[in-house]
């Protein structure tokens, strides 16, 4: 990994970092992203999907709300293949629901978020499935869902296309000063443990839950306070609209329509550190409990797998803690507060406001290089052009992956039958030094996303390896061993009635058909299925959680 040099360098792969880089290449600086997982490996990849209204904030946190409000109908312009635009219901299924409703109704109207009341009678046409529990129905159109992958993808490939570059699995583990200005970063790659540096006018610190971390190895503060939010994937579609409570946001209180599942969050708690994420079965149980007093099915739907993310909440010094804290975000001037120069923090904030977030603190870096080029990414869509609707499942060619020339490729078997993955969606992938593992590959086509959590693609995928990287078949065996362990993690929590049976199968087909155990231990290595963890990136369970299931 040789040394380099570069105008910017961003650190964190999320929406916010992606965001960033894209910003700055537009206005024409030169710029570098450095992520030590994969891109949208950690909060944005962790998220439940929610294009926010603003509606879950409007009485509480007005200015998150309106800038909810706003950055979400940009994002319908600019990166429309990422949206679908479910719009979403807020029902009241209590009497303290019920009380709620004038001040959420006061406070959609303050923001300026459209909300309309539905008879029960025409609120159960449109969503069959809502519970008989429920009261009171307002349709809030500017709901959505947000595919957090795609969008960080689009927002990177925007930005390559303009020559920035993404360097993956790589750790900021220094930088490099002169006096006390900023001249660079020393990175080291996780694969391979190579060490390098990159030279550079300006860094931005844009890692989220990870800020105050990468901000104290240049011994300066960052109050950034992790909460976790654990949410647990359904099998199928409930309700073709996000469904919200109509109450002070709580434990379990949304279902979020993704393509063909249904995502229920969320609990909110503070946490020690942004990588230690435990998932507990009462916080499990508790969601499924309060979202089918929302909606019928939550209970009979197979709970494919829970995971959880972390919320970089930014710290102002009051005494609110978890929910109480604002979702707003906080640019940082180091120059200005710690007589740093070339480093801007950018912290707090949500999936929905990245772009504005970026917009904010790429005003401040550049200020500081000299460069008046004002924000443009407000306008310019994602793929810098329109592309006709029926086109967008074929995602790579629209973030910036060359289309093949001549006739399409013959039809061939699909890699991934549960997410209709095709061979030509993953080769362009394959070719991309940025893609270390299949679970980056994963995150780029959705493959092994589906109900049977990877059973079937991971081998198609390892042989995928062989021919289009050239693996020996060792190696391409520890690596499906290794997608198949950070789709156990998440399933490990939800072994109950089908989901149960489905994953003995599951194991039997690996161990006994595909003979994974035997040819890992003929590597030395552990079986893949032994090991324990918040698996997915950056996450890491304390193996005691598991034990208890």
């Amino acid at each position: 990994m040789p040394d380099t040099s570069t105008g910017v360098v961003v650190i964190g792969g999320g929406s916010t970092g992606a965001g960033v880089l894209r910003d700055l290449t537009l206005r024409g600086i030169e710029a570098v992203l450095v992520e030590k997982g994969d891109l949208a490996s950690g909060t944005t990849g962790r998220s439940h999907g929610l294009l926010h209204s603003g509606g879950r904030y409007c009485v509480n946190d007005e200015q998150a709300a309106i800038e909810c409000v706003e950055e979400g109908r940009i994002l319908r312009r600019i990166a429309r293949s990422t949206v679908e635009d479910t719009g979403g219901y807020f029902v009241s299924v209590t009497e303290e629901d019920h009380e709620w409703e004038p001040r959420f109704v006061e406070g959609c109207r303050r923001t300026g978020i459209t909300c309309e009341r539905l008879s029960l009678d025409e609120a159960r046409r449109r969503e069959p499935a809502l519970s008989r529990q429920v009261r009171t129905v307002f349709w809030v159109p500017e709901d959505g869902h947000l595919d957090p992958f795609y969008l960080v993808v689009g927002n990177v490939e925007s930005a390559r296309r303009r020559g920035a570059r993404v360097m993956t699995h790589t750790e900021v583990i220094g930088f490099l000063r002169d006096g006390d200005r900023l001249t660079g970063v020393r990175i080291k790659d996780s694969k391979t443990n190579e060490e390098a540096s990159i030279a550079c006018q300006s860094v931005i610190n844009a890692t989220g839950a990870w800020s105050g971390l990468v901000a104290r190895l240049l011994g300066v503060e960052v109050k950034v306070v992790p909460v976790k939010g654990t949410m647990v994937v359904l099998s199928r579609r409930l309700a073709h609209a996000a469904i919200n409570r109509c109450h002070k946001p709580g434990d379990g209180d949304i279902v979020v329509p993704g393509l063909s599942v249904s995502i229920l969050g969320t609990t909110s708690a503070k946490v020690a550190h942004p990588e230690t994420l435990p998932i507990e079965w009462d916080e499990v149980r508790r969601m499924i409990e309060e979202g089918a007093m929302m909606l019928d099915g939550v209970t009979t739907a197979r709970a494919m797998r829970a995971y959880a993310g972390v919320r970089p909440l930014y710290d102002l010094g009051a005494e609110a803690e978890g929910r109480e804290m604002s979702r707003n975000f906080a640019v940082i001037d180091h120059q200005v507060r710690d007589g740093i120069t070339g480093f801007t923090s950018i912290v707090g904030g949500k999936v929905t406001t990245y772009r504005l977030m970026a917009e904010r603190v790429v005003d401040v870096a550049a200020r500081h290089l000299g460069v008046r080029t004002p924000c443009t990414t407000a306008e310019v869509p994602l793929n810098d052009r329109e592309e006709p609707l029926d086109q967008l499942r074929h995602r790579p060619s629209l973030l910036g992956v060359p289309k093949p020339h001549g006739d399409e490729p013959p039809l061939q078997p699909l890699l991934c039958e549960c997410e209709l993955v095709r061979p030509q969606d993953v080769a362009p992938w394959l070719k991309d030094p940025a893609v270390r593992d299949l679970e980056d590959v994963r995150r780029r086509t959705r493959s092994g996303m589906g109900p049977c959590q990877a059973a079937i693609c991971s081998y198609r995928l390892a042989a995928r390896l062989v021919s289009d990287r050239g693996l020996d078949g060792a190696s391409a065996t520890r690596a499906m061993a290794d997608f198949l362990e950070t789709r156990w993690r998440g399933v490990r929590h939800v072994f109950w009635g089908s989901q149960l049976r489905n994953m003995q199968v599951t194991t039997g087909l690996h161990m006994e058909l595909y003979n994974v155990d035997r040819e890992l231990m003929l590597q030395h290595s552990p079986p893949p299925l032994a090991g324990e963890g918040q698996g997915g990136g950056r996450g890491a369970e304390p193996a005691e959680v598991g034990a208890q299931r």
